[in-house]
């Protein structure tokens, strides 16, 4: 089975035999009494990697984010992209549901935001929390929602777990993402002292089971000290913290070369889905245009959700979604360690399968008409 489903973007993986010994899995100490020499080496060279002052490791974004908007609800106005991932959203629900004033604002769009700024609540600056890409999973532009915020003393906090280890700093029409992989903040070329926080998993490009917030000294540390994850939860076990030192340096001997050749592989993908809705797929849709997750959507949930079949049949694994809105889509996720036997070969697998698939709403229409006629 050829696996386009997991979504280990730069194909790295971490094996036990690399990592070394290490004498306990965990010290069973809350990482606010006492961080381990793995933990702090790992988030000092996060915060390097982003552009940031400091940094800090939990086992997961759901544990950085409580600890984030536990914090800055005391100090901050609230103010989130609604179409924020839903990790993000369950931490900011739970300070609102403890009294924290929360606001939305239409997604990645920095004109609205600058509306609700107008109608927010005086007396505290405000914090403004979104993603790091669009929908349609090109990256935002940061400095735009720092312009909005900066006669109030805000903060904008990013969620960049898709982009981190893909974007970089220097991006090029030629390499549009960028040098090093450190992610949205250099890449946008954002400074140590802008105030931005970064949040990101580690699960995605790098391959580790663990996240990392960053951003400016006093803040981040005042968050890694009292946040309540921190207090009452497990910290980041030896293991990842081996595997995300492992990451770091594998990122620095080879990612810029896995990199390319991911963004390669993604182009030909686009140009072989391209090609499919031009002549045997003409209702397929394709989103993310230069990211390594492609969304596919044909014009019926019943044509998608058959090419997810046929596709499995045929030895390829996608994964299938089905969103709010009652639409489904083919998920296919490029991987640097993949062959380009692969990525010709679900394309080709696509355009052989095509016409078993069920008839589209067009088709449909105009045999009805013929019919009728």
């Amino acid at each position: 089975m050829i696996d386009f489903a997991s979504a280990l973007y730069l194909g790295m993986t971490h094996p036990a035999a690399r990592l070394g010994d290490y004498a306990a899995l965990t010290s069973g100490v809350p990482a606010s009494l006492a961080a381990s020499p793995q933990a702090r080496g790992v988030a000092a060279r996060a915060a390097e990697l982003q552009g940031c002052e400091a940094g800090a490791v939990a086992p997961s974004t759901l544990h950085l984010a409580i600890d984030t908007f536990d914090r800055l609800s005391r100090s901050h106005v609230l103010i989130a992209d609604e179409a924020l991932y839903p990790v993000m959203r369950w931490s900011l629900e739970r300070v609102s549901g403890l009294g924290a004033s929360l606001s939305w604002f239409a997604h990645g769009d920095p004109a609205a935001l600058v509306r609700v700024l107008r109608r927010s609540r005086a007396g505290k600056p405000p914090a403004v929390i979104t993603d790091a890409t669009l929908r349609n999973g090109m990256p935002i532009a940061p400095e735009r929602y720092l312009e909005a915020v900066a006669s109030r003393d805000g903060l904008l906090v990013i969620d960049h777990s898709q982009v981190l280890g893909l974007l970089g700093e220097h991006p090029t029409p030629k390499q549009p993402w960028g040098l090093g992989g450190g992610g949205i903040a250099v890449h946008g070329g954002l400074g140590p002292s802008d105030p931005v926080l970064l949040l990101a998993s580690w699960a995605k490009a790098f391959g580790v089971p663990l996240a990392t917030l960053c951003g400016p000294a006093a803040l981040v540390s005042d968050i890694a000290c009292n946040g309540p994850t921190q207090s009452h939860c497990s910290a980041a076990n030896q293991a990842a913290l081996l595997a995300a030192l492992d990451a770091l340096d594998a990122n620095r001997r080879t990612g810029d070369w896995l990199r390319t050749c991911l963004l390669y592989f993604v182009r030909r993908l686009r140009a072989g889905l391209l090609s499919l809705a031009r002549t045997v797929l003409p209702d397929l849709s394709a989103t993310l245009p230069l990211h390594p997750m492609q969304r596919i959507h044909l014009s019926t949930p019943g044509r998608t959700q058959a090419l997810h079949a046929s596709l499995r049949a045929c030895g390829f694994r996608t994964a299938l979604l089905h969103d709010a809105e009652n639409r489904h889509a083919v998920v296919v996720i490029v991987r640097a360690d993949h062959r380009l036997s692969d990525i010709d070969g679900l394309v080709q697998t696509m355009a052989a399968t095509a016409p078993a698939l069920p008839a589209s709403d067009e088709t449909l229409s105009k045999s009805m008409g013929r019919h009728h006629v």
